[in-house]
């Protein structure tokens, strides 16, 4: 200590934590060129220091819960912001996967169409190379006449009372089949 010079010892813990209890008056000396101080101003230096030190405490204090509720806040806001982000990010990822699926399932339908429209052409015109039974609407494997067709004698023999009127074979072999045998014989279709 330099002469002139007044000095206050403190007493401090654990990072800046100022232990105020009484036997901080003990710890504290103050000296003034070997002179001796009143008591008076010496309480007075005492109670200035702890005026201060409470101060600081209380300003300290304040200052660290303001500080942990602002951190507080901001970390609140963040997690808001990540979170509308990704909510964002997410609808924008959905709505992409659901026209993208969209898309795919147009796709496959209209290739879908396509395969039924070339079956069904193949199977009509399929359709249309055979001839049908004009009684019971089976394939026909029997033919009359130029578009009358059976699929069975039976089918043929049924029909022929309507039939008879509009036939188109050679009327001079069914009058001649007709008298031996009843309606004529059809013809398988070669």
């Amino acid at each position: 200590m330099s002469n002139g010079d007044l000095v206050v010892h403190e007493a401090i813990h654990d990072d800046d934590d100022v232990e105020m209890t009484s036997g901080m008056e003990a710890a504290m000396q103050i000296d003034m060129n070997g002179f001796p101080v009143d008591e008076r101003v010496r309480r007075m230096i005492i109670d200035l220091q702890r005026h201060w030190l409470t101060d600081y405490h209380n300003t300290r204090e304040k200052a660290l819960v303001e500080l942990a509720e602002k951190l507080h806040q901001e970390f609140i806001d963040d997690q808001d912001k990540i979170k509308e982000e990704l909510l964002q990010q997410f609808k924008e990822e959905l709505e992409a996967t659901k026209l993208a699926t969209e898309a795919k399932h147009q796709e496959d339908l209209e290739l879908e169409k396509q395969k039924l429209i070339e079956k069904h052409s193949k199977e009509l015109a399929l359709s249309k190379k055979k001839q049908w039974c004009w009684s019971c609407d089976n394939e026909a494997i029997y033919h009359c006449c130029w578009n009358t067709s059976y699929c069975s004698v039976d089918c043929q023999q049924g029909h022929w009372q309507s039939h008879r009127k509009f036939c188109r074979r050679k009327k001079g072999m069914m009058a001649i089949a007709q008298a031996v045998n009843g309606p004529p014989a059809v013809l398988p279709n070669q």
